[in-house]
């Protein structure tokens, strides 16, 4: 066999030198990136930072913005630091941020539009939030409440005067010409051609017993309700029906309204069941969220915020009531306790006189905080298993069903007035 050596080492020769313009290739575009990375970096540290000005007693703080999220913020511990003689005594408690402003108290919570100032509540355009285990404020609090002027959020050079925003510039969120938050509280709602979702909460289940009866379970019955509502449901027209739990299982109150709010419902309906200490006690009544007008409200609202264990404890009412002065001026809320009226009147009429109408009641009730934000949020408290009989009418096929029958009549009453309300007004000449 003949070998051609030469050919074999030309190859060779060939081989080698490709291999070396491969490399010098690659060295070259080490370098490239190398120069690009300094350049950068240059241009970033020549890059005006952005920034935001306070107008205090006379003087200009600017303090530095952050952008991890849509719209420019403030670290309070920055902004604190920085206005010790107007911002001061500022503490935080897990997602809440109190402070004093001005010598007013000034409260926070992390992801909710709303703030009290000292016997207001106030609502920002944007939410503060956490991040990097700092507490931040939207730009706009610095600009709207801190601030003695209105300055936009500008980029400056350190040492420079702010610049006009110019004509073409976007409005800052403190600007009287921003646009109000694109979010609307009732958006598919009114469209007659989308059916509703109404989110069923069957309260309590599993290791949850809820108020026990003579000879029944509250997280029983209201299963029982709640199914039978959902079946009634199916058969409305406009209308998909959600259950948060339809066996006997335990479900996180946090988890029945992210629950609501991940199926973008349209409506919250919890179902639960009443038990007093007088065994004569009872009625039913509608629930939406507010300051508890008695002590018995208190109570029961703070023993179902609670849970089963210490470890289940949602918030207190005291932890949300400057929440709910401010959640007075939303749609949700006021929608709430209208629909809130629907319910009783349907029951009233389905229950006719068998059961005491004990009204629409507002209390401080966890669960219904986290659905508020996206849709009106009722509970549903059907009677008292404490008295005999309404235990009786309540662990009966015959009082489930109508129960679930007149609940569903009020959510159709209800969407039928509502679209009502919101139906385009007729063009002129018409």
């Amino acid at each position: 066999m003949v070998v051609d050596r030469g050919a074999r080492g030309e190859r060779g020769r060939v081989g080698a030198g490709g291999r070396l313009v491969v490399a010098a290739a690659a060295v070259a575009i080490v370098v490239a990136q190398a120069v690009l990375s300094g350049i950068l970096t240059r241009l970033e540290a020549q890059a005006p930072p952005e920034t935001v000005q306070a107008e205090v007693s006379g003087r200009t703080v600017s303090l530095a913005v952050a952008r991890h999220r849509a719209y420019p913020a403030v670290e309070a511990a920055d902004l604190a630091l920085a206005l010790e003689s107007v911002l001061d005594d500022v503490t935080r408690n897990g997602v809440f941020l109190r402070a004093r402003l001005h010598g007013e108290e000034v409260a926070f919570e992390a992801e909710s539009p709303f703030f009290r100032h000292g016997e207001r509540t106030v609502q920002l355009a944007n939410p503060p939030y956490e991040e990097g285990g700092a507490f931040w404020l939207p730009a706009e609090f610095v600009t709207r409440w801190v601030s003695e002027g209105s300055p936009q959020v500008a980029a400056v050079s350190p040492g420079s005067e702010p610049s006009e925003p110019s004509a073409s510039s976007p409005a800052s969120p403190a600007s009287p010409s921003a646009a109000p938050p694109a979010d609307d509280p009732l958006p598919a709602r009114v469209d007659p051609a989308a059916p509703w979702r109404v989110i069923i909460d069957p309260g309590h289940g599993g290791r949850d017993p809820g108020t026990l009866g003579g000879a029944s379970q509250e997280k029983d019955i209201v299963l029982a309700i709640a199914r039978r509502l959902y079946e009634e449901l199916e058969g409305r027209e406009m209308v998909e029906p959600y259950l948060t739990r339809d066996t006997d299982v335990y479900v996180d109150l946090d988890q029945r309204s992210q629950f609501a709010v991940d199926r973008a419902g349209d409506l919250f309906v919890s179902i639960h069941a009443n038990a007093a200490a007088d065994e004569r006690a009872r009625g039913f009544e509608t629930i939406f969220l507010g300051q508890a007008r008695s002590e018995e409200a208190r109570e029961i609202a703070l023993r179902e915020n609670r849970g089963p264990d210490v470890d289940d404890a949602a918030g207190s009412p005291s932890d949300v009531r400057f929440i709910l002065a401010g959640l007075d001026r939303t749609e949700n809320l006021a929608e709430s306790r209208l629909f809130a009226g629907f319910v009783q009147n349907s029951i009233r009429s389905a229950r006719r006189g068998g059961s005491p109408d004990r009204g629409v009641i507002q209390g401080p009730w966890w669960v219904l905080l986290g659905a508020l934000v996206r849709m009106p949020s009722v509970i549903v408290e059907v009677g008292f298993l404490s008295n005999a009989e309404e235990e009786r009418y309540l662990n009966g096929a015959e009082g489930q069903e109508a129960i679930a029958r007149a609940v569903a009549d009020a959510i159709v009453a209800y969407r039928e007035d509502l679209l009502r309300r919101y139906a385009p007004a007729p063009e002129s000449g018409c």
